[in-house]
């Protein structure tokens, strides 16, 4: 069962198409890699999957939902209660500690919950953490502090952006490792990455080349599909 798709979905501005006539659906529980170039709409897909824009034709349908027609008030509520938010900037309040940067996104979703925060920090190795600033942080913890961020409100989608971008080859292997045990939880994941050993652990792998799949790579190797539209 799809937990995504896109149905001919195209962004313009101006004459330029960022994305052209993308037809794509993702499956509940599969880990999906999408790769290019820049310019090949990789953060423009990412931002229209996560409700943060629009396409200027075609439908996303998001577990059941189609969100390219809702409200800005409902995208809003929507990444709340069904999207986890992931990117390469941390984008951590500085002056709030681990514990407290993670019930942050339990206040815009029901109530927070310490004892729920500290799970969550619990599951990406930090909970002896807790209390410590971002400044007090390496970036690789940094970057679990957001990951246990985006899982709180126990999201359908997981959506990450260059998750690994500025960690060292230890860091990036301890969060590698736990999206790996998200993946087999039964979590829904899209990492857009350049990085080709990240998206060698994805089932799936779409290649963007000027807005368009280019081709659709299994885990594998395989092509499992090619388009030319």
């Amino acid at each position: 069962m799809n937990l995504l798709e896109l149905n001919g979905v195209s962004k313009v501005y101006g004459s330029i198409y960022a994305l052209r006539n993308i037809d794509l659906a993702v499956e509940r529980g599969e880990w999906l890699a999408i790769m290019g170039p820049s310019g090949s709409g990789k953060t423009t897909m990412m931002n229209i999957v996560g409700g943060m824009d629009k396409p200027s034709s075609g439908t996303v349908i998001l577990d059941g939902v189609d969100i390219s027609k809702e409200s800005a008030k409902n995208l809003t509520a929507i990444r709340r209660d069904k999207i986890g938010l992931i990117f390469q900037q941390f984008h951590l309040i500085n002056y709030l500690s681990a514990l407290e940067n993670v019930m942050v996104a339990q206040y815009y979703h029901s109530l927070p919950d310490e004892k729920e925060a500290l799970e969550a920090l619990e599951r990406v190795g930090l909970q002896d953490r807790a209390k410590h600033l971002p400044s007090q942080l390496s970036g690789g913890e940094q970057q679990r502090v957001c990951i246990a961020r985006a899982l709180i409100n126990y999201p359908a989608l997981i959506l990450a952006d260059e998750p690994t971008g500025n960690l060292d080859e230890t860091n990036e292997g301890i969060v590698m490792d736990i999206f790996k045990q998200l993946h087999r939880d039964g979590s829904t994941i899209i990492v857009v990455t350049h990085d080709p050993e990240v998206a060698e652990e994805a089932q799936r792998t779409v290649v963007l080349e000027h807005g368009k799949v280019a081709r659709i790579v299994a885990a594998n190797g395989e092509a499992a599909a090619y388009y030319e539209k």
